[in-house]
This record gives structure tokens, sequence and C-alpha cells, in this order.
């Protein structure tokens, strides 16, 4: 089976260090185990290493702790271990979660590449989720197989490939993995969308999730072209002191709404999601003219800082936001 692309073997083998999140599952392992095979045939599996991020919330999370420890020796594959303290507020579990593992990949040096075992079911639980809260035209394209955090390159080489290939892969090879017992924990929003919905859209559409899959891949294309338009259209209401806003005023709520989170996502800030645009829309275009209204929006994760937005000589400013008051 062919996991990576001729980009994603270009990254690989032009990569100083490449770092694989190992946390001794099925989709993890078989990532570690195709990287490792993939640089073994071209001299560089020294450059690899594993990391396992503790999240303290398991009781067998020493238990797993081992045998991904036990694993990579077996393989001679570097390995280490981080603990991590999940600090939701505000956030999910989850999404609290996954910044703290990004707080932790973001800390490895540049040229340094970052590769997750994120698989085609993971795809469509993602966008069939992310449908049901309501989501833009970015959230329909799911996961991204190549991505950069903090400056580093992320690929996820699995994207393409199903939930049941990698367990046939895992057995047919004779590779061990562990499962956790809380994936079967449906009174999880995500476990209950696996365990219980898709099955039962996919015993009636068999390709759902591959055409999900597709979908997502198309919508990213289509994405990167509508973002280029409004890329050059920011340029004629945005200079070196900020937003203008009475060029602002004059576009309608949808437009202003995506030219400002482009804006503050080119600055790597906090992007607002609709009800913080909505106060961002009152506070700044319903207000009274000489109003100075300020607001702030925390990080969603490692890739963004928080920022506070306020009004100066009738522009938009932002501003990094250092801490949570």
């Amino acid at each position: 089976m062919d996991f990576f692309n001729k980009s994603e073997q270009e990254i690989l083998l032009q990569a100083k260090n490449i770092v694989v999140g190992f946390s001794g599952g099925a989709d993890s392992t078989l990532a570690l185990y195709a990287v490792d095979h993939f640089l073994q045939t071209h001299g560089q599996a020294k450059k690899l290493s594993a990391i396992y991020v503790d999240h303290q919330t398991q009781a067998k999370s020493t238990d797993w702790l081992k045998h991904c420890e036990s694993f990579c020796a077996e393989q001679s594959i570097s390995f280490d271990s981080q603990c991590v303290e999940i600090k939701q507020s505000g956030q999910g579990y989850e999404a609290a979660a996954r910044s703290a593992r990004q707080d932790i990949f973001s800390s490895y040096d540049q040229g340094t590449v970052i590769v997750l075992g994120h698989h085609m079911d993971d795809q469509a639980e993602t966008v069939f989720f992310r449908v049901l809260r309501g989501t833009g035209l970015k959230g329909l394209t799911g996961i991204q197989r190549h991505t950069t955090l903090k400056g580093k390159d992320l690929i996820r080489p699995l994207l393409h490939v199903s939930k049941e290939e990698i367990l046939q892969f895992l057995e047919k090879h004779d590779l061990s993995y562990i499962e956790d017992d809380s994936n079967r924990d449906n009174s999880y929003s995500r476990n209950f969308l696996r365990n219980k919905v898709i099955p039962l859209i996919v015993e009636r559409w068999p390709g759902a999730k591959n055409n999900t899959a597709r979908m997502a891949n198309l919508l990213t294309k289509q994405s990167k072209l509508y973002h280029q338009f409004l890329t050059e259209k920011l340029k004629t209401i945005c200079d070196e002191d900020g937003l203008h806003l009475d060029k602002l005023s004059k576009l309608d709520y949808f437009e202003r709404a995506e030219l400002i989170r482009i804006w503050l996502d080119q600055q790597s800030f906090a992007s607002p999601n609709e009800s913080q645009m909505k106060e961002l829309e009152k506070s700044f275009f319903q207000s009274r003219q000489d109003a100075n209204p300020i607001i702030k929006f925390y990080r969603e994760d490692a890739q963004k800082t928080g920022v506070v937005l306020s009004k100066i000589n009738n522009y938009l400013i932002a501003e990094e936001l250092n801490e949570r008051t």
C-alpha cells in the first residue's frame, strides 16, 4: 500500500527531524510504521522519533506509555513522552486536548516535520460533526492532509486510508496496538456519531465515507480560490494602520466578516466564531460614531494568538492579547 504522495515523500526526505504523534492506537501505529519503513528504504531512519502525550485523564495511561515505549524499542525508534494538563477554559475536552498536543508539537525546532495518523473515517466524522454544528465552507474542507504548525510541516498521510484497511494492514504485518475503551463511550458526541450514526449512513449509502473525503478535498480547492479572491479584496481596505472602518461599513455583513477573519488569520490571531462576529458587528458597525469599543478573542489552538480589537482614528486595530483576564 502506498501511503505517501510525491509531495509528502519530498517533505520527509528533506526534513531535519521527523516526529510521529504516537498514542499506541491502530492509526498512529500504522503512521509510525509507514514513516519508519519509508525512511529505512532511504537510509534516513535515524531522524525519526515518536512522541507519546499523556493527558493524565485515563487510568491506563501508564500501561499505554509502556506499550509505546516497548514498541519503539523493538523497532529501534527513538521515543519520548510528555505529560500535559488539560485546561478547558470554555472549550470542550477534545478541543482542549488537541490544543495541548499542538503546544508540544509547536515546541520542536524548525525543520522538524510532524506526522499524525488521522484517516478517512476521521475525515468523515469531522465533516459530519461540523455539518451538525452549522459550519461554513472552511469547516466542510475537513482535516487537511498537509498544513503547517508554527512554520513546521504537519502531514496526515493516512487520510486516504479507511479504518478497516488500517486494521487489516496491522493484522497482516503482526503489529500490536492498544484499544482505548473510552472510544466506546457514546456519551461523547463524537463517539455517538462514530458508533451509532455513521454506521447507519454507511449501511444505506456504502460509499458515504469515500464520497465525504472526496467532497472535502474538492471543497479545499474551491476554498483556496475563494480565499485568494478575498485576499485581493482585503488589500483595498487595509494598510499598515489596520482596517478602514469606513470602507468596511460599505460592505454587506457576510463579506465584511470574511475579510476580518482573513485579516486576523494573516496575523495568526484567533478568529471569531459567528456569535463573536455578531458582537464585533454590533460594537464596531452599529454603535455611535464616537464610541471606542474593545473586544477580546482568546486563542483556539497553538497556532493562534489571543487578540484585542479596538478602534483608533477610524481604523480597526488588532493587538496581541497576552493573558486571559
